[in-house]
């Protein structure tokens, strides 16, 4: 027998292989950045929002500004009156976002003008640019003037870092050539002033490499988290505040950022809140990422080996609940784990600055149910394409027709061809099933088959009947053991040894008196294992009636019968003696008396033999007053010759019932001729009919000794004679009362005795009246 290979096994392996490739997906796509895009998109999408810092104002070169104060660019003047104007309304510290790398040739001395008041204050931070189209290719620092870089506070770059999508999103916080030694523009302002440090620098530091040819290094690579659109800082207009329009408190303490927002002018990139086609200018970058060294709100990357890390785990999650779950609650699962993945990413950058990129965990996701769905269908379909080839080859049990499709939907679908043929497969089942369940239910004894957890799995109708229950709902699923403790009680078995040593029977007692044989054996599945046991329950009540009866009419044959044989060969040997021979008289008295009781015995067998025979579909509709008018007839000599008076007591109306006159006849004659043969002489024998809740009641009463009520039960058993209290054996083959009783019960009633010692005794025959139920009367009337 082949061995049957569990569809988990290539569904495990697929499983694993799965999660092998997608894992190793998640690993190679971020180490290597292919979602760069996607997770750039969400990055944008994450980042929040916040409210415009109040100490950081824009001063903006905008368009009113040029309109008042002419072209640009202006002259150095103008720039060092406004310092002059900040100084006097008490800003903290300025930086000048203009390129000052060459002198102003038109106004000699506005350098040194410009030069004075950043020396007067508040601390000017400057920028610097750098020259990249040089012939050798090596990038140079396009600083200030030298008047202007000396009164300087600080002299800081610009530059930012664009992705690749255009947007500019980081900025690295130190460059220079060889060494990263100068810093941002915002940076390098803080500085200045005090309120930063080189040291603990935010941001992501690549790997230094210290170049010697010039080669421009940056370090500290810090993604900005910009607070809002263009504009959302507040920003004043350069002219305005040149004028003395701008009241004193709004740049008392500040940090002031100067710097072009006017169109063709600044120097402006899109940035994650831009919006379509709206730039944000160089000036206010600057104050974003300013705010951000302020207040230390920096945006941290996850290394990207702790990205990874957290990647696999919804991967794996996910994997785990695809191989426990339904692919409803598979899909579920996925979508609720993509929500999850996203959300934390989210919430990691909103409310602990802390950015994951999610792309390449979300892509994993949404690729893992469709793989695992069509793996899963693929080894599915060969474990049933093997599962029915086996079925195909098994031996068809009952005819079946599969069903027909026409040639081109076979061609044309393999999935529908599958589905046909496990359509055919379960039809199959269902029809041996239904054999099965029609097999269990007209078995005549009671049937349940278990299972290997003790639990009833089928019952029959007559294990319904046997266990007193209404339904089969009420065993099926029960543990089997509780219901056959009441059976077992008396028995030395246990169902753990009947189950043990299956196959195997045993005879019980029902409570209720009845004999059982409970026969125990196990089945198996295809493949030989034990799958439970099957429990017949015979009532054999009947079967050890007939022993019993078998038993005492061997007995009784081998005694009686061979009794008053054995006399007649005695008398027949005496005979031919003589001297021994008794008188003619004598022998004929005793040949009398043996061929009577022979006789008498023959005609009691056969009698009764005919009553156990009687076909209720033969019974006609009789009045109860004449059978017994036949008995009383028939038993009038016999109580005439010992003087004892039968007395009738009829009803008015007609006692009909449906039965054999004759049979009945003989039972009341043999009523009667029992309480004749136990009256006294002159003694009355009463023999009335009554009506009691539809049924006929035939009572026959003796003035004998009566009837002992140990021996009551015997009366109406086969060669069990009547021996009343005190008498002398009156003779008999104790079929007499047999016969009544089988009488009764063919007639669907039922035979009683009422006695007690001295007060002679009363025997009832019950029978239905003709119009009543035909339900029997219960065995203890018997």
């Amino acid at each position: 027998m082949s061995k049957r290979v569990s569809p988990l096994q290539p569904i495990l392996r697929q499983w694993s292989w799965l999660l092998g490739i997608l894992a190793t997906g998640i690993v190679v796509t971020m180490w290597n950045g292919w979602f760069w895009r996607q997770d750039l998109l969400l990055y944008d999408a994450a980042l929040a929002r916040g409210p415009a810092p109040d100490g950081i104002v824009i001063v903006a070169i905008d368009d009113a500004s040029l309109r008042q104060l002419g072209q640009w660019p202006w002259r150095r003047a103008i720039h060092a009156a406004l310092l002059d104007r900040l100084r006097a309304a008490g800003t903290r510290g300025v930086a000048l976002d203009v390129i000052f790398n060459e002198p102003d040739t038109n106004a000699p001395g506005d350098d040194a003008a410009l030069a004075t008041a950043m020396r007067a204050g508040p601390p000017t931070a400057l920028p610097f640019i750098v020259d990249w189209q040089r012939e050798d290719h090596r990038p140079r620092e396009l600083t200030p003037i030298a008047p202007l870089m000396t009164a300087a506070a600080a002299l800081g770059h610009v530059h930012l870092e664009i992705d690749r999508d255009g947007i500019a999103r980081s900025v690295f916080l130190r460059e220079g050539a060889d060494t990263p030694n100068r810093s941002h523009l915002a940076l390098a302002l803080l500085e200045a002033l005090g309120e930063a440090t080189s040291n603990d620098l935010p941001g992501t530091r690549p790997a230094l490499v210290h170049n010697t040819d010039g080669a421009w290094a940056r370090d500290y690579q810090m993604l900005i988290p910009y607070l809002g659109p263009p504009g959302h800082f507040q920003r004043v207009s350069y002219v305005d505040v040149l004028r003395g329009s701008v009241p004193d408190a709004t740049l008392r303490g500040k940090l002031v950022l100067i710097g072009a927002t006017a169109q063709g002018l600044s120097d402006a990139y899109p940035t994650p809140h831009s919006g379509e086609s709206v730039a944000m200018p160089g000036v206010e970058i600057a104050a974003n990422v300013l705010h951000a060294l302020q207040t230390q709100r920096v945006i941290h990357q996850v290394p990207r080996v702790w990205a990874i890390a957290i990647a696999l785990v919804p991967l794996l999650v996910g994997f785990i609940g695809l191989l426990r779950f339904s692919p409803r609650h598979s899909l579920a699962l996925i979508a609720l784990l993509c929500l999850i993945t996203l959300g934390l990413s989210f919430a990691a950058l909103r409310l602990g600055h802390w950015w994951w990129s999610p792309a390449s965990a979300l892509a994993a996701l949404i690729l893992a149910y469709p793989l695992w769905s069509w793996r899963r269908l693929e080894a599915t379909q060969i474990y049933l394409d093997e599962e029915l080839a086996r079925l195909d080859r098994e031996p068809v049990l009952l005819p079946f027709a599969p069903s027909r499709h026409p040639p081109l939907q076979q061609l044309s679908d393999v999935l529908q061809r599958r589905i046909d043929r496990v359509r055919d497969a379960t039809e199959r089942l269902r029809s041996l099933r239904k054999l099965l369940s029609d097999t269990f239910t007209a078995l005549p004894d009671a049937t349940l088959l278990v299972d290997l957890g003790d639990r009833v799995v089928i019952a029959n109708p007559s294990a319904i009947a046997l266990f007193g229950v209404t339904h089969a709902s009420a065993l099926e699923d029960q543990l089997f053991a509780p219901l056959i403790d009441d059976l077992l009680r008396e028995s030395k078995a246990t169902y753990r040894s009947l189950v043990d040593h299956a196959p195997t029977a045993i005879e019980l007692r029902h409570p209720n008196g009845r004999n059982l044989m409970m026969r125990v054996a196990a089945f198996y599945d295809s493949v030989g294992t034990r799958a439970g046991t099957v429990w017949d329950i015979a009532d054999v009540t009947t079967l050890k009636e007939a022993e019993r009866e078998r038993d005492d009419t061997i007995r009784f044959l081998s005694h009686d019968l061979r009794s008053p044989s054995s006399s007649l060969l005695g008398l027949a040997s005496t005979l031919r003696d003589p001297e021994r021979a008794p008188s003619p008289t004598e022998t004929a008295h005793r040949i009398e008396s043996l061929a009577g009781r022979t006789l008498a015995l023959a005609d009691g067998f056969i009698a009764l033999a005919r009553a156990s025979i009687i076909e209720p579909d033969r019974f006609e509709s009789i009045d109860l007053r004449d059978p017994i008018q036949d008995a009383i007839d028939e038993v009038w000599s016999i109580a005439e010759a010992k003087r004892v008076i039968l007395k009738s007591q009829s009803t008015q109306d007609a006692a009909l019932v449906s039965g054999d006159r004759q049979m009945l006849a003989r039972a009341f004659a043999n009523l009667l001729n029992n309480a004749v043969k136990f009256s006294p002489a002159n003694a009355v024998v009463d023999i009335a009919i009554a009506l009691d809740n539809k049924r006929w009641v035939v009572s026959v009463r003796d003035r004998g000794p009566g009837i002992p009520r140990d021996r009551q039960p015997e009366l109406f058993q086969r060669f069990r004679r009547a021996m009343h209290h005190g008498d002398a054996d009156p003779g008999g083959v104790g079929l007499g009362l047999a016969f009544v009783r089988t009488v009764a019960v063919r007639h669907r009633g039922a035979v009683a005795v009422e006695s007690d010692i001295g007060a002679g005794a009363i025997f009832r025959l019950i029978l239905p009246m003709l119009d009543a139920t035909t339900e029997l009367l219960p065995q203890a009337d018997r």
